[in-house]
């Protein structure tokens, strides 16, 4: 990565940032105040785009600001358009090679809101600061470089951004299906319409190639489109060659443009010969025209879309008025509608997920209502049982319900006042105990009622869920694409690769027609054409060598492309020769990559060949790796989610397995507790909930393990390979485990708490967090809680491959004594892109990093962690860096922390302020890496002699 593209990273992280602070505004505060802090965050990132020397985005910035004062301010703020263009300009930074962004950037900056319209000729010098700058290319910071300097396979300086975003909507299209018909004329398996279709495309890439000033396709397609006008009903020996080798030629044009690559090498060999067959043709007709015209006909009605048009008009639409909409509807992307439905299909999982834990609660309340009117039953038994006996007590009481009650009243006088009291005690307790009894069987009969619509409920939330899963995979369904697109372009790629190394090579392809998600096989693309082109120019002999060795003159590759469960495979084979596992061993010797006496696997070491700019080649390959090695291939599917797996037989050739998630919106997923925290995980992962009872649970000196008629395994903590600090299991009991297979071995896990299993939508986390170690995206669950979704198969691959360490489990996990000293460093700065820059630099020199956004959050952080020397910026908001000084020094536990100031701000006058504040040291922005390690060990040295003589 060139020191331009560094920048542009360090600016996009700079426009997250501010774009999350306002994504994060809370709407219950009043506009005026909301508005207040866009107006702060706008000026901020004004500074930084001045600073990073992009002129374009901080004019872009004074527009978008220049509503803040207007009536539809408000309305701004509601529907997110303060932020939401940050965003798409951040990703366009991220990813400038992605044109798709565009017209979605676009859409943001035109949307009718905005109270004054973006000129057009703003947003076209916008657009274009946004193109990739690459090594060498002087035309960004020198504007007087000569015009040969640049690419010459580029668009125009002053080509409008509307007409870039058709161009590059229809184009790529064009060129793949103008690419494919001149194969087929080329081995003569066209119709004449075939041909005049080619020719149509030709020439439309002409003319629309020639708009947007990609001068090298226009002369390409022209020479293209005067060959294609020929019959070519016998083709000439040599022709069918030139057509197919300039078809390859096309599309590796349209993928150099997208990446500024510059024109490919065969292009001027190939423009010369397709211009010597055109004139070689024209000799050859002499006068005569072989052109066949269509026939004129006699147009006697109106075409279809007239007759529309004009009956449109008669209902009171301009032609213009109907020719606008017909563009809007057309012009529509297709991708933007799929993600709507996506969103509101994940919505709707969400919405029912949350509906059935309501449900659920809903069941627990009835059963214990029910559970209550059992009780009450129970007590009113026993009351019943009460009333008789007291019936038995008094014997006049028996006749007090009926006419015996007359009776009693003749009793003797002295009784009489006492009986009446008795009776007409007795008659209320039986009175009310009735109704008692009569209330309980009514809220008993409500209950019975209240479960029987519960079950009805859940019933037609069951139908819910069955329907809702079907409209997701439906709506799934579109984001689907074919292996099968990918195909022309590899076989291009196989071809090209064959003429520039001599080699002959045949590509198998088996599950062609499997449907991948899109983005998996966007991302995929650039790292399999890699690995096709690794195989032929690393693997593939010569035919001389092959026949040597008795194998085919012609070698073959293998690709097969799987899917199961949520996963796709690809596996990739050649009979080539393999890879040399002692040439890989002696140069990881040679670079000090291993230690001799290193007792390293096979596996382990053709891993090594997927390390940063290892290669066994002694000169750069123009052909494979362009002095790029495998770790391209492995960053590029890591950042897929996926796992690459590498098998190689000495003489016979190489294997390698991708393992890619299929990243769908939704899935089923486990949810457990470990380390007190809940984890959502992709039931595809997890190979069965294992009981294993008290005797088949073994605790002692050697660790926990298991012991079934099936499985004897170790168990492994969850939490331990997260490392969190969790809860231990008790001893002698039994537990529920989840057994999770890997593509090597199954493996036993214990969590705290397994929940029931629920349909849960996977929400990316991109751009704030876009790569968490080994989690998918976040999920809202029932009670409307946040979870990560683990990837454990990716987990697994990186513990099996030694990047990932299992957290050591103890009662105190405080270094002893006598371990050596890893030194705390805090830093303190408002910008994301100078504590990110600031943390890899000190991580790499050894150590231990903590960062804070403002002197605030620094002092807040400082009171919970141990920090051994504050490096600070000296402008932040809430609190600077010379107050957060002056914090310290009066703080009595930490005032001996040693402070270094770190500012863009190199004055005598900073300095002094700094120095009255209590800094230690000074430095100034940007800092260089030796003179920052030498000012740290400096006041470390310090801090350390003063803590000695203090403790002496």
């Amino acid at each position: 990565m060139n020191a331009a593209e560094e920048e542009r990273l360090a600016f996009a992280e700079e426009l997250e940032e501010v774009a999350l602070q306002l994504a994060s505004q809370d709407f219950s505060l009043p506009d005026a105040q909301r508005i207040q802090q866009v107006n702060e965050e706008y000026d901020r990132l004004a500074m930084a785009a001045e600073m990073f020397a992009l002129p374009e985005v901080a004019a872009l910035v004074e527009w978008a600001a220049g509503s803040l004062h207007s009536a539809q301010a408000g309305d701004l703020l509601n529907a997110g358009k303060y932020f939401g263009w940050l965003e798409m300009t951040a990703l366009t930074f991220r990813e400038p090679e992605e044109i798709s962004h565009l017209p979605m950037l676009i859409a943001e900056l035109n949307d009718p809101l905005w109270p004054d319209a973006l000129a057009p000729e703003q947003l076209q010098s916008f657009l274009l600061s946004l193109r990739p700058v690459h090594e060498g290319d002087d035309s960004a910071g020198d504007v007087s470089a000569d015009a040969g300097d640049k690419n010459p396979l580029s668009f125009g300086e002053d080509v409008h951004p509307e007409l870039l975003g058709a161009y590059m909507q229809e184009t790529p299209e064009h060129v793949s299906e103008a690419a494919r018909l001149i194969r087929l004329i080329a081995i003569g398996a066209n119709s004449a319409e075939q041909r005049k279709q080619a020719a149509r495309l030709a020439h439309t890439l002409k003319g629309s190639s020639s708009v947007v000033g990609v001068e090298p396709l226009v002369s390409f397609t022209h020479r293209l489109e005067d060959l294609l006008d020929f019959p070519l009903k016998n083709m000439p020996e040599g022709l069918g060659g030139t057509l197919e080798a300039s078809a390859d030629c096309l599309e590796s044009m349209f993928d150099h443009l997208q990446s500024g690559a510059g024109l490919p090498d065969e292009y001027d060999s190939l423009l010369q010969s397709l211009g010597d067959w055109v004139d070689r043709l024209q000799d050859e007709a002499g006068d005569e025209d072989d052109v066949s015209l269509p026939d004129l006909k006699k147009l006697t009605e109106l075409p279809d879309f007239l007759r529309e048009d004009a009956a449109e008009q008669a209902d009171g639409q301009t032609p213009a008025e109907v020719s606008a909409e017909k563009r809007i509807s057309v012009s529509a992307p297709n991708e933007a509608r799929i993600q709507s439905m996506l969103r509101l299909t994940g919505e709707l999982i969400t919405s029912t997920s949350q509906t059935s834990g309501v449900l659920q609660q809903a069941r627990a309340l009835s059963n214990q209502l029910y559970q209550q009117d059992e009780q009450i039953r129970l007590r009113l038994d026993e009351l019943d049982g009460l009333i008789d006996q007291q019936k038995q007590g008094y014997p006049g009481a028996g006749k007090a319900a009926g006419a015996g009650i007359a009776s009693a009243l003749s009793r003797a006088d002295d009784k009489l006042v006492a009986d009446e009291l008795e009776i007409e005690s007795y008659s209320d307790l039986y009175s009310t105990a009735s109704l008692l009894t009569e209330a309980a069987a009514d809220s008993r009969e409500l209950a019975q009622q209240l479960q029987a619509s519960i079950r009805k409920l859940g019933d037609e939330l069951y139908q819910q869920q069955r329907v809702q899963r079907q409209l997701s995979e439906a709506v799934l369904g579109l984001r689907l694409t074919p292996v099968n697109n990918l195909v022309p372009r590899m076989e291009r790629i196989v071809r090209e690769t064959c003429r520039k190394t001599g080699k002959q090579v045949e590509l198998k392809i088996t599950g062609q027609d499997l449907q991948v998600d899109a983005d998996i096989l966007r991302g995929l693309t650039d790292p399999l054409l890699h690995l096709l082109r690794n195989a032929i120019d690393h693997g593939i002999e010569v035919p001389e060598q092959r026949n040597k060795l008795k194998k085919p003159q012609t070698g073959t590759i293998k690709l097969n492309f799987s899917q199961a469960g949520n996963h796709v495979t690809l596996i990739i084979e050649d009979d080539g020769a393999g890879m040399d596992i002692e040439r890989i061993r002696a140069k990881a010797l040679e670079r000090g990559l291993i230690k001799a006496d290193q007792e390293l696997s096979e596996q382990a070491v053709l891993r090594l060949v997927l390390l940063p700019g290892f290669s066994t080649r002694d000169e750069v390959s123009e052909i494979s790796g362009r002095g790029v090695g495998m770790d391209v291939v492995r960053s590029s599917i890591e950042q897929l989610r996926g796992t690459l797996q590498l098998d190689s037989e000495p003489g016979q050739g190489m294997k390698i397995t991708i393992n890619l998630p299929q990243t769908l919106i939704a899935t089923h997923a486990l949810v457990v507790r470990a380390g007190g925290h809940l984890l959502a995980i992709p039931a595809d992962n997890v190979e069965q909930l294992l009981y294993i009872s008290a005797e088949e649970s073994i605790m002692d000196e050697q660790g926990w393990r298991i012991k079934t008629d099936r499985y004897q395994l170790p168990v492994m903590k969850l939490s331990d390979m997260l490392h969190w600090s969790g809860s231990a299991p008790e001893a002698g009991q039994s537990h529920t485990l989840l057994l999770v297979r890997s593509a090597q071995q199954p493996y036993a896990f214990y969590v705290e708490e397994i929940l029931p299993s629920r349909d849960i939508v996977i929400s990316s986390l991109a751009p704030w967090l876009n790569f968490i170690h080994s989690v998918q995206g976040a999920c809202i669950l029932a009670d409307g809680s946040v979870a990560p979704v683990l990837d454990m198969l990716r987990l697994l691959y990186e513990l099996e491959n030694g990047s990932l360490q299992l957290r050591e489990s103890s009662d105190d996990d405080q270094p002893s004594s006598g371990a050596m000293t890893t030194y705390s460093v805090l830093v303190v700065d408002d910008s994301l892109s100078n504590r990110k820059s600031m943390r890899l630099m000190l991580e790499g020199m050894g150590y231990l990093v903590h960062t804070a956004v403002d002197g605030m959050d620094a002092l807040k952080l400082m009171n919970d962690v141990h920090v051994d020397l504050v490096l600070s910026d000296l402008e932040m908001p809430r609190m600077n860096g010379l107050e957060l000084t002056q914090a310290i020094r009066i703080w009595p536990e930490k005032k001996h922390i040693p402070v270094v100031m770190v500012t863009s701000r190199g004055t005598r006058k900073h300095r002094e302020l700094a120095a009255q504040a209590g800094v230690d040291g000074y430095l100034t922005k940007p800092v260089q890496e030796v003179l920052l390690e030498q000012e740290i060990q400096k006041w470390l040295g310090t801090q350390m002699n003063t803590t000695g003589n203090n403790n002496g």
